[in-house]
């Protein structure tokens, strides 16, 4: 039986160990600075939506940047699932929620 627990907890980490960020403390969001318990969200253009030359905003560039409070279902531990629902494109890492189109 403890096979099988270590089966799924690594097919759902893919190997990685899990570690909930600190957020206990105000963090860095672009120009932004996101309250204790807060996380970052970043959308990002990709190689041709959301670019947008005249506004500053070229292929692969930052669209918007925000502080979201992590909602309580995600148990302290931010993931693009938990955070976005299903989303084509998203990667989590630490406060930080980075998403957006290719």
């Amino acid at each position: 039986m403890r096979w099988l627990c270590l089966v799924i907890f690594t097919a759902c980490t893919n190997g990685a160990p899990v570690e909930k960020p600190d957020l206990s403390t105000p963090y860095e969001c672009g120009s932004n600075t996101c309250s204790p318990g807060q996380i970052c969200l970043t959308e990002e253009a990709g190689s041709q939506c959301g670019v947008n030359l005249d506004a500053g905003i070229p292929p692969y560039g930052i669209v918007s940047q925000r502080c979201e409070d992590l909602p309580a279902d995600c148990h302290g531990l931010p993931s693009c699932e938990c955070v976005l629902g299903s989303w084509p494109f998203c990667s989590a890492s630490g406060r930080n929620v980075t998403y957006g189109c290719i």
